[in-house]
């Protein structure tokens, strides 16, 4: 009785580690099929963004070259109109001089008020 009783424990210490031993290995098999998974996805995501990024960076320079023609269009016409190139440049030319000229006066007002900052009374 004694020797069955060993045997059996015996056997289930053989099935158990085999178990185990199946466990691990499948365990591994599926984290290898994950990573492979992960890599696929990260793939294609890759490629989409790259996409998007080539149709975007394609559609605002095609942005800017219609926004440089628009002005050159717009001088034009006013030089036609007012018959001089000088005034109809600097008349297509003052909303941008003046919008740079407003950002500069903004910008000196925060860089002096930064410099102004007083330390917080300890």
């Amino acid at each position: 009785m004694a020797d069955r009783m060993a045997r059996h424990d015996a056997q289930s210490r053989d099935s158990i580690l085999r178990l185990a031993l199946d466990v691990v290995r499948q365990a591994g098999d599926l984290a290898v099929k994950e990573f492979a998974l992960l890599k696929a996805e990260f793939d294609r995501i890759a490629g989409t963004v790259a996409a998007l990024c080539a149709s975007f960076g394609g559609a605002a320079f095609a942005a800017c070259c219609g926004g440089f023609l628009l002005l050159v269009a717009a001088a034009k016409a006013l030089a036609w109109l007012t018959g001089s190139e000088a005034v109809g440049a600097c008349l297509v030319a003052a909303p941008f001089i003046l919008a740079a000229c407003g950002l500069g006066a903004w910008g000196l007002g925060k860089m002096r008020s930064v410099g102004q900052r007083r330390p917080l009374a300890q």
